[in-house]
């Protein structure tokens, strides 16, 4: 094992979620079709089978065997890890994994995961393979990473570079590390930061927010929706998960109708999302936050792993609007505002105390009338490419509930022909008859849209 450079802004970021129990994890599975593995001994056809690419891929991206060390000191930083047994990072679970109601909770559970940053033997990243003795030919695998070492481009990265296929017998499961370099973090690779003129209204709004009475705030500083339940202080992450596809013919005319006007498939999730939203939930103002990949902002090549991320808000008032008109509005307004999106890591570094003022900076949340900024966050990943010796059937992202900020999360990943949503939320913060009625009209508006 040996030590590698400190934590960068987001990733002290990431970890003081944990630390403060406010999220889990992030995630992806994939339903894959392949030759039929035997009757018995499932773990060991699956641990064959994985073995060869994951070392190719563990020595390929240098993220995938970091651990933390002294991670609640302001001395955080990360070790490399320098072999692991793959034996340790794989579960099987016996579930109808083509059941979407099933899925969805599997999922929640692994959102949930909370990785022991204290044991340094096994990397922040696990393997749940889901199978059925009725569907040897078929398996799902979910891939949970703590975001401290991945975002959510770095998950569809894992599943391009997965190079299946390859299986062999070899005599232990160890995986050696590789030496590939870990290179800097996000804000001192290039990437833009806020000046002093960027961050005296952020920080003005902050000390002025604490000031104000609740009522003062609310008025002077809308936020919008915010779940229909106020937080508790002694709750942390529950995630409760719902997954939509949009698929068949519908998909492909959602994305030929965006070319028609100009805007992209994601500009039309985004419409069809507040339209929902603006349906269930009437005459109500709602906060969307959309992650922004960064990457290109900086010197980061497309594929490399970590954390590279900003991201871009808007209030929609609850006004009724045609829906590509929403669309057109949203893809212009996040086109004009990606650069600043690039700088908002930098706003961290006003938390000059690590772990202390992230704690002071998650807990003041609970100054909100409910106890969570609230919200609606949009994470997609847009269309990924999988071509595989294992057939993909699907693929799906989604990530943790966030109990101090959004009040919902829609996660978002396409393939050619199929859009795969996952819905999810803090359980019991929001009508859970609204939010299953949302799965269904969300699917509705985007097949009407064409």
């Amino acid at each position: 094992m040996r030590t590698e450079r400190p934590l960068g802004l987001l990733e002290k970021y990431q970890v003081s979620k944990q630390l403060t129990r406010c999220y889990g994890c992030v995630t992806s599975t994939v339903i894959f079709r392949h030759s039929a593995r035997p009757d018995s001994n499932a773990r060991q056809f699956y641990l064959n089978q994985l073995h060869a690419p994951l070392t190719s891929l563990v020595e390929k991206h240098p993220q995938l065997s970091l651990v933390v060390a002294e991670n609640s000191k302001s001395t955080a930083h990360f070790l490399r890890l320098d072999s692991f047994n793959l034996d340790s990072v794989v579960e099987i679970k016996e579930f109808s994994f083509w059941n979407e109601t099933e899925l969805g909770e599997v999922i929640g559970k692994e959102c949930d995961r909370e990785f022991d940053l204290d044991n340094h033997t096994v990397p922040l990243w696990h393997l749940t393979i889901g199978i059925d003795a009725a569907r040897p030919n078929e398996c799902s695998i979910t891939l949970a990473a703590h975001h401290v070492i991945m975002d959510g481009k770095s998950l569809a990265q894992f599943w391009q570079d997965l190079d299946l296929g390859r299986a062999n017998e070899p005599e232990d499961y160890q995986i050696r590390c590789g030496e590939t370099a870990l290179l800097e973090s996000y804000e001192n690779r290039g990437a833009p930061m806020p000046s002093t003129l960027d961050l005296l209204p952020i920080v003005g709004k902050m000390l002025v927010k604490k000031m104000l009475p609740t009522r003062l705030t609310e008025h002077w500083f809308p936020e919008g929706w915010a779940g229909d339940v106020a937080g508790d202080k002694k709750e942390t992450h529950d995630t409760t998960v719902r997954v939509v596809q949009v698929g068949g013919t519908t998909w492909s005319n959602v994305c030929a109708t965006c070319r028609d006007h100009g805007v992209t498939p994601h500009a039309a999730i985004m419409a069809a999302l507040v339209e929902a939203f603006t349906r269930l939930w009437p005459d109500t103002s709602v906060k969307t936050t959309t992650p922004v990949n960064c990457r290109s902002f900086a010197q980061v090549p497309p594929g490399e792993m970590g954390n590279f991320v900003g991201s871009y808000g808007y209030l929609w008032t609850g006004k009724a609007m045609p829906f590509w008109e929403r669309a057109k509005t949203y893809h212009r307004l996040l086109k004009a505002n990606k650069a600043g999106a690039a700088k908002e890591a930098g706003q961290l570094k006003y938390l000059s105390k690590y772990p202390e003022d992230y704690y002071d900076f998650w807990h003041g949340h609970w100054n909100n009338p409910m106890a969570r900024s609230g919200g609606i966050e949009l994470s997609d990943l847009g269309r990924v490419v999988l071509d595989k010796a294992w057939q993909v059937q699907s693929v799906w992202f989604c990530q943790s509930a966030q109990t101090f900020t959004t009040a919902l999360s829609v996660n978002s990943i396409s393939t050619q022909d199929s859009m795969y949503a996952t819905i999810g939320w803090q359980k019991g913060s929001v009508d859970e008859s609204k939010t299953e009625a949302l799965s269904a009209l969300l699917r509705e508006i985007l097949e009407k849209s064409t």
